[in-house]
């Protein structure tokens, strides 16, 4: 098999290796992006040399966790994670390996992987070695696990997230044995820390085929041990588009289920105050569109310019007609009389020497915000003057 110029450089490590007296190949998703036809990104390399050795052979080498045999090779700007042909025993924490012992048979360490599609290493030569057929697999398109699926998803239940979100980003079933394994063993996902069921749900809900990911979570019984989704029909509740962030799917979810707060999203899935305040600007969006279902001043106003492309993914999520949202959006920015508060000629201390009498409080951005959304409009003109005689004639009950 020829091998793609995407793995040259990594190639040039494995030669290296080879030079130096080892043995080395391509393995896990870089393979099997390649041998389904999809993008390669990370190219992982498998050696049958120590993490020591590997240090002895290259000049630049980042020892991110040589204690299980991985260390990071840096090659003409390039990294590749390196790492030892090993298996494991024991998981008692359903993820590390209780201990780990290096080998030097590249079969040996292929067992240990979760799916057969994974399991697959490749020579710079282009030559397969693939002791689980894992390439037929792909050719079925099929997720199988690599031996007993009981077994794998013992060792670490996280896998049973992976094989739902490879089924939504590959467009693959998972096969009959491993499916049935998958909803026998179920209740060990709350055994697993929700911040890395957040990466997996992430992933799913951005694949292609993220509607039978999201069916497979609810036939599986995985969703009874998701946060908030546990208590969802998901077949009544399927994003019309790919989402793909968590502020994203929040906003998608809070918007369709006002019961729901962003807060409660955030905190049950232990998420970051980043995605917080994304979800809630994507939120505040939703909102102003909902009143017009069309592109206005104030909705783009309100929103800042990197947002854009979400909040068009959001609303293709929730309505049927929304493209061309992201174009109608920085046009109209163009033409926005104003950009930022700070722009208006009529000002916080404007507001307090027109009204010194009243105490400062709430009132103050509030009155500031409502000057803002009628120039922003253009029913006032950005005119000090102009604006006061406004504040004057508009001047409702101070709320402190």
């Amino acid at each position: 098999m020829m091998i793609d110029q995407v793995f040259k450089q990594a190639c040039e490590v494995i030669k290296v290796i080879e030079e130096a007296g080892g043995e080395a190949f391509i393995v896990g998703g870089s393979v099997r992006d390649y041998l389904s036809g999809r993008e390669v990104n990370d190219i992982d390399i498998a050696t049958s040399e120590s993490p020591q050795r590997i240090q002895e052979i290259f000049d630049k080498v980042i020892p991110v966790g040589i204690e299980h045999g991985t260390v990071i090779v840096r090659h003409q700007g390039e990294s590749y994670e390196v790492t030892t042909y090993r298996v494991e025993g024991g998981y008692e924490d359903y993820r590390h390996p209780d201990k780990v012992n290096f080998v030097d048979d590249i079969k040996l360490d292929l067992a240990r992987r979760d799916f057969t599609m994974n399991a697959i290493a490749m020579s710079r030569n282009g030559e397969l070695i693939d002791p689980y057929l894992g390439y037929e697999s792909i050719k079925k398109k099929s997720i199988q696990a690599v031996g007993n699926p009981l077994e794998r998803f013992r060792e670490d239940p996280l896998r049973m997230m992976r094989a739902v979100r490879f089924a939504s980003q590959l467009s693959f079933t998972i096969d009959s044995e491993t499916k049935s394994a998958l909803e026998e063993m179920s209740g060990l996902l709350a055994c697993i820390s929700i911040e890395r069921i957040a990466i997996e749900t992430e992933k799913l809900f951005s694949g292609k085929d993220y509607k039978l990911g999201l069916q497979l979570l609810e036939d599986s019984a995985l969703q009874k041990h998701l946060p908030i989704f546990k208590g969802f029909q998901f077949q009544e509740d399927y994003p019309k588009a790919i989402l793909y962030t968590w502020h994203e799917i929040i906003a998608f979810y809070t918007f369709s289920h006002s019961e729901i707060s962003v807060e409660a999203f955030v905190n049950h899935w232990k998420l970051s105050n980043a995605t917080k305040r994304k979800s809630e600007h994507l939120l505040s969006g939703l909102k102003i569109y909902e009143n017009e279902k069309k592109v206005t001043p104030w909705l783009v106003y309100q929103l800042n310019e990197g947002s854009f492309a979400s909040f068009e993914r959001v609303c293709l999520a929730l309505y049927d007609e929304c493209d061309g949202l992201q174009n109608s959006m920085r046009r109209t920015k163009k033409d926005l009389i104003i950009h930022h508060r700070k722009e208006l000629h009529f000002q916080a201390k404007d507001l307090i020497s027109l009204f010194p009498a009243r105490p400062k409080g709430p009132w103050i951005s509030e009155w500031l915000e409502a000057i803002e959304y009628e120039v922003v409009t253009e029913r006032i003109e950005n005119n000090y003057e102009k604006i006061k005689e406004w504040v004057k004639s508009w001047n409702p009950p101070a709320r402190n």
